[in-house]
C-alpha cells in the first residue's frame, strides 16, 4: 500500500461501491461517504475487487481498498453474482464463497489495523456485517440493512442465527424504512432495541426545483426503475393500457436497465398498442435524471416490498408529485392524499384511476407536489440523514 494510510474516523465494509467514475453500483454509499467527508468525517471503504478496477485508489478523496478473491474470470460474486443472497449448494459454490469471505476478512483486518478507525460501519448484514463482527475490536460497530439482506431472513430461516450473531455484536442496527425495521424485529428479535431508521441520502444538490403550475399536454408519466419482477413495471404498463382504453391522453417514460425483464415489458407495450405513447430509456447520470423529474407531471413507483423508494424522494425534491404502491418502504414516503397517492399493490385498475385523478385535477397535483416536497426536505434531505449518522457514530 505504499505510505502509511491516514487514520480514519469511519471504515465502511461493503460488497457494493462504485468501481469507477460514473458507475451506478453502490452510488448511494459513495454519496453517503462523500457527504460525511464534507462534514469533516474521514471515511474509507473495503469492497470486493472487480476486473478492471484498482486494488487501492482514492475516489473523490475517499480511500478505497479492494480485495481479490479469484482471478479476473472468476470474480463473479459481487456486482453480478450472489454476494448477499448466496447459493452455496455444491462444493464449487461453497469454495467460492469461502474464498470471498476469507479475502474480505483479511483485508478488513489489515485496513482496520493500519487506519485505526473509530467506527466500523458494515453495509448489509451479509457479507459486510458478518465480516465486521469478526474483525471489530473496541470500535463502535454499526450494521445497516438495505433490503435484500432483510428479505433473505424472511425466506431463509436457517440464516437467522447468523444474523442474530451479527446484530448482538453491533452497537446499532440501522435500516432504510419502517417496513424493513418491522421485518427485522420479527425475524431477528435480538436487534429490536438497537434498531434505528435512516434511508440513504439523496443527491439534493441536484434534485431540486419548484413545482410547475401547468402540465404538459399530454401529461408525462415517469417511472425510474430497474427491470426486475419486484419492481412491477408490468403493472404500470397494464395501467397505461387502462388509461388508453378510457380515452385518456398521456405520454410515459420508463428509465432503467434490466435484460430479459426489460424485453418482456417492451413486448407488453407493443401488444397493448402503446408504442407511440410509452418510451423506455436506459439509466442515466444523476443530473440528467433530475431534469427528467422536473419535466414529468407525475412519477410512479409500482414496486412491491420496496426497501425504501429513493426515486420517489428524488422526484418530490424536484417538485414532481408521486404515486406509489401501498407496500414496503414506499409508505414511509407517501401519506395517501397528503404527500402523494397510494394504490393497492398489483392493482392496475386502481393505479390507472390514481393517475387519471391526479392528472385531471390541477389543484390536487400542485398541492401534492408542494406537500411532498416539504416532507422530503424535512425527513429525507441529505443533511437530515447525515445528521442521524453523525449522532449514531458518536465521534469526538
Amino acid at each position: 500500500m505504499g505510505t502509511s494510510p491516514q487514520r480514519l474516523d469511519v471504515l465502511f465494509l461493503t460488497h457494493n461501491f462504485p468501481r469507477h467514475p460514473g458507475d451506478f453500483s453502490g452510488r448511494f454509499l459513495e454519496r453517503l461517504a462523500r457527504l460525511l467527508l464534507e462534514r469533516g468525517v474521514r471515511v474509507g471503504v473495503v469492497v470486493p475487487h472487480d476486473p478492471g478496477a484498482s486494488e487501492h485508489e482514492i475516489m473523490s478523496d475517499i480511500p478505497v481498498w479492494r480485495y481479490r478473491y479469484a482471478d479476473d474470470a472468476n470474480e463473479v460474486l459481487a456486482y453480478r453474482g450472489q454476494a448477499v443472497s448466496p447459493s452455496i449448494t455444491g462444493s464449487t459454490g461453497l469454495w467460492a464463497h469461502q474464498r470471498f469471505f476469507s479475502a474480505f476478512k483479511s483485508l478488513a483486518q489489515k485496513v482496520r489495523r493500519e487506519t485505526q478507525p473509530c467506527v466500523i460501519h458494515s453495509h448489509w448484514w451479509l457479507p459486510g456485517g458478518w465480516v465486521g463482527q469478526s474483525v471489530v475490536g473496541n470500535e463502535r460497530f454499526l450494521v445497516t440493512c438495505h433490503g435484500t439482506d432483510v428479505r433473505l431472513l424472511e425466506r431463509k430461516a436457517w440464516m437467522r442465527p447468523m444474523a442474530t450473531r451479527v446484530f448482538r455484536r453491533a452497537d446499532l442496527v440501522t435500516t432504510v424504512s419502517g417496513a424493513l425495521a418491522r421485518s427485522l424485529e420479527s425475524n431477528a428479535p435480538a436487534c429490536a432495541s438497537k434498531l434505528r431508521i435512516a434511508p440513504m441520502p439523496p443527491e439534493d444538490s441536484l434534485f431540486f426545483g419548484e413545482p410547475r403550475l401547468t402540465m404538459t399536454e399530454p401529461p408525462l408519466i415517469l417511472c425510474v426503475t430497474r427491470f426486475t419482477p419486484q419492481k412491477r413495471n408490468d403493472v404500470l404498463i397494464r395501467a397505461l393500457g387502462v388509461l388508453k382504453s378510457r380515452g385518456f391522453q398521456f405520454n410515459a417514460r420508463l428509465i432503467g436497465d434490466g435484460g430479459t425483464e426489460r424485453d418482456k415489458v417492451a413486448r407488453m407495450i407493443g401488444e397493448l398498442g402503446l408504442s407511440y405513447r410509452v418510451e423506455i430509456a436506459s439509466s442515466m447520470t444523476q443530473d440528467k435524471l433530475a431534469a427528467e423529474y422536473r419535466r414529468a407531471d407525475v412519477t410512479v413507483l409500482p414496486a412491491v416490498d420496496e426497501g425504501f423508494g429513493l426515486t420517489l424522494v428524488e422526484a418530490q425534491l424536484c417538485g414532481c408529485p408521486v404515486i406509489g404502491a401501498n407496500s414496503g418502504g414506499i409508505t414511509d414516503i407517501i401519506t395517501d392524499g397528503q404527500t402523494g397517492l397510494l394504490f393497492a399493490p398489483d392493482n392496475a385498475e386502481e393505479l390507472a384511476s390514481a393517475l387519471q385523478r391526479l392528472l385531471s385535477d390541477h389543484d390536487l397535483r400542485r398541492r401534492l407536489a408542494l406537500t411532498g416536497q416539504g416532507s422530503a426536505h424535512a425527513n429525507f434531505s441529505s443533511r437530515a440523514i447525515v445528521d442521524r449518522f453523525l449522532q449514531w457514530y458518536q465521534l469526538g
